[in-house]
């Protein structure tokens, strides 16, 4: 088996995990705003949210970067960082797509979060850069479209 197969199934795998723990502590800070909120008549505002995204980088950022050096792919900091960098676009997508405001779907979610570390692997082979860079342009091409015309259509698409 090719070393570049190797890589982009090591990265998939990485980017599906991180993409389910992204959905799960995006709902577990919800659910927990919305319980210590349920008695409050005025404007309240609590820390859950934010510490449910501060737990996915804490625990994100190291996984990936252990994934990238155990499948050996260089530069290590610039991969790990535009890894990260285009989940955390694809879940703000997906979540703007949503009725809820959330990720709805998990096997979509953790299906997209998963092509995000692919993508990049793709970009630091140098014989597959160019096809991994037109990739990556298309995936935020489409998500960018599907953001504007979501909100031209006033619908929600997931």
């Amino acid at each position: 088996m090719s070393k570049i197969y190797g890589v982009l199934a090591g990265s998939a795998v990485a980017g599906a995990v991180t993409g389910w723990l992204a959905r799960v502590l995006w709902l577990w800070s919800i659910a927990e705003d919305e319980r210590s909120c349920e008695d409050s008549v005025s404007l309240c505002l609590t820390f859950y949210p934010l510490v449910g995204i501060g737990l996915w980088v804490i625990l994100g950022v190291p996984m990936l970067l252990l994934t990238v050096w155990m499948l050996d792919v260089r530069p290590l900091k610039a991969t790990v960082a535009a890894s990260f960098a285009l989940q955390w676009f694809i879940i703000a997508v997906l979540a703007g797509l949503s009725r809820h405001d959330l990720p709805e779907s998990a096997a979509l979610n953790v299906g997209v979060m998963a092509v995000g570390p692919v993508l990049v692997a793709l970009c630091a082979d140098p014989a597959r850069r160019k096809a991994g860079l037109a990739a990556v342009g298309a995936l935020v091409t489409v998500c960018l479209s599907l953001v504007w015309l979501a909100n031209h259509v006033n619908g929600y698409f997931l």
